[in-house]
């Protein structure tokens, strides 16, 4: 896995921060480097909270946060989602909204009676 560089992702969700950190640096403060037989395949890091660990994922595509050798399972969705995002492939931020064009739209006026209170 070296050679990754240093990508961060942040996303918000349902009020918790998922922070995934890409690359050797970030696994190795968590854990040990894995055999080469075994299945987890170290990503970087993953933040959630005041949790925080190395962040793996097995041959089926299920991701773990890894403490030492504890293992976490994540909701793959969600870890999958943010690891795109880190990785620089895709969002699922909505469309951006087209430029108005100045010359093709007139101005917009709208004109509110004012209120008055009757005591």
């Amino acid at each position: 896995m070296s050679g990754l560089g240093v990508v961060e992702h942040t996303m918000a969700r349902s009020s918790q921060q998922w922070r995934v950190r890409l690359g050797d640096v970030y696994w190795r403060r968590f854990t040990h480097p894995r055999a080469e037989d075994d299945p987890l395949r170290l990503l970087g890091s993953i933040e959630r909270g005041a949790q925080i660990g190395a962040l793996a994922v097995d041959p089926e595509g299920l991701y773990f946060q890894v403490n030492g050798d504890h293992l976490a399972a994540l909701s793959t969705s969600q870890v999958r989602a943010a690891v795109r995002r880190a990785q620089g492939g895709g969002s699922n931020d909505p469309e951006p909204r087209p430029k108005a064009n100045p010359q093709q739209s007139a101005p917009v006026v709208i004109v509110k009676r004012k209120r008055v209170l009757a005591i």
